[in-house]
């Protein structure tokens, strides 16, 4: 999944009109933790995001993440907060709070770019996620550079013992995979 992205640093391509953050997971409030706690993969992908920004200049950062439920806020919401601590300007953050999967990702992201006349747009997901993720943006007719946030690292010989890390690896490669089926099999991609 990941082999058709080189691993090396974003190269920004001209024209480039908006960075697109499609969230991962965020954890609701607890009542000891007050506050929603992003996961991993989405502290990852807004890391990568802000830096993203650096390299293009001044565009727009498009995070999209709904996942609001039992009154905690919309995965963007959070995602909001980790792009403003990382030196994206509050002003250039746009958010779609209503998407509960990557197919809903790209059509309401696809949307808000469309209603801004934005076409061009670097994208940042995790490699694994990314071929999916650029179809279903591409399938709403929007051009997409891909900027894998993380890739998966070889560990040599560890990667053949049973472990939680290969289980989990497994996991989101199986997911990603049946994925694609599904979002060809439904015509999203």
């Amino acid at each position: 999944l990941e082999a058709r992205y080189p691993v090396r640093p974003f190269r920004a391509t001209p024209g480039l009109q908006a960075i697109v953050v499609f969230a991962a997971a965020v954890s609701p409030p607890l009542y000891e933790r007050p506050y929603p706690q992003a996961g991993y993969d989405t502290v990852e992908r807004c890391a990568y995001a802000a830096w993203v920004y650096r390299q293009i200049g001044p565009v727009p950062v498009l995070a999209c993440g709904g996942g609001a439920k039992h009154g905690s806020p919309a995965f963007a919401v959070t995602m909001r907060e980790l792009l403003r601590q990382a030196g994206v300007p509050e002003n250039m953050i746009w958010t779609e709070e209503a998407s509960e999967s990557t197919h809903q990702n790209a059509r309401f992201g696809a949307e808000i770019l469309r209603s801004h006349r934005i076409d061009r747009i670097a994208l940042v997901v995790d490699a694994r996620s990314m071929p999916r993720a650029v179809a279903a943006l591409e399938k709403q007719g929007i051009r997409v550079s891909p900027a894998p946030s993380e890739f998966r690292q070889w560990d040599g010989f560890r990667e053949l013992l049973p472990d939680w890390k290969a289980i989990r690896g497994n996991e989101e490669t199986l997911h990603e995979t049946l994925g694609l089926f599904w979002y060809r099999l439904r015509g999203w991609i």
